[in-house]
């Protein structure tokens, strides 16, 4: 696939998802202003922020678990099987989950690296040089390559060749970049008001966002499972 056909399958995932994206965004935008205006959502989140400082890395790996694994399969079983539970919701689950708990570790130690290197305040040059770092860096030369990785190999039952087709020009332009692009459109604003957060709740944060851009990330993977069963 050339990089236009991967640029479109991007664009149409993102599309395809649209309205609950432009949801989210909105809902964001309320969340920051009721931190910013309200005492008793300040005062909730305080006490979210005092359960993360207690469980430290633990409440990262288990709230990643439950919105990027658990929370996929159970819409998935609601909206698109009729409410019926097959076993291969539960091997999906149990297949996505190491994965998402061991991002969501790395995501908390890299929100408090960048912390580190640039400060934990939220002036716009700090919160500037911290999306240029995580959206163009972090995200294309780690996150994305391991992620879409993991779920490439995963979905072809680990074996041999799709290990080996990782390192191919065909699953960059098919695979990894499109969700790059389409992740680019989620995850920009969305950092912006992660970073614009006090510390402790910028995991509660790309929480919210990051159970969004699961179905975004699921999408994309659907469209590409259906052009190859297609062989086109």
């Amino acid at each position: 696939m050339k990089l236009r056909a991967a640029i479109q399958t991007a664009v149409a995932s993102v599309r395809s998802n649209l309205f609950p994206g432009l949801l989210l965004q909105c809902l964001m935008v309320v969340f920051f202003s009721a931190y910013v205006a309200h005492e008793g959502t300040r005062a909730f989140l305080e006490q979210v922020a005092g359960w993360k400082e207690e469980a430290g890395f633990a409440f990262a790996l288990v709230s990643y678990v439950f919105a990027s694994a658990l929370l996929p399969e159970v819409l998935r079983v609601a909206f698109f099987q009729g409410g019926r539970f097959r076993r291969g919701n539960l091997l999906s689950f149990l297949t996505a989950a190491p994965l998402w708990g061991a991002m969501g570790v790395v995501v908390d130690g890299f929100y408090r690296l960048q912390a580190f290197w640039f400060g934990a305040d939220a002036a716009l040059q700090t919160i500037f040089w911290k999306v240029l770092v995580d959206q163009f860096v972090y995200s294309p030369f780690f996150a994305t390559p391991v992620i879409v990785g993991y779920f490439y190999v995963r979905d072809r039952g680990f074996r041999r060749e799709a290990w080996a087709a990782l390192f191919s020009r065909r699953f960059v332009f098919e695979h990894a970049f499109p969700t790059q692009v389409a992740g680019w459109m989620i995850w920009i604003p969305g950092v912006m008001l992660v970073y614009a957060m006090p510390s402790l709740l910028q995991i509660p944060v790309a929480v919210l966002i990051q159970a969004f851009w699961v179905l975004i990330f699921t999408t994309i993977g659907e469209r590409l499972r259906r052009r190859e069963a297609s062989g086109k």
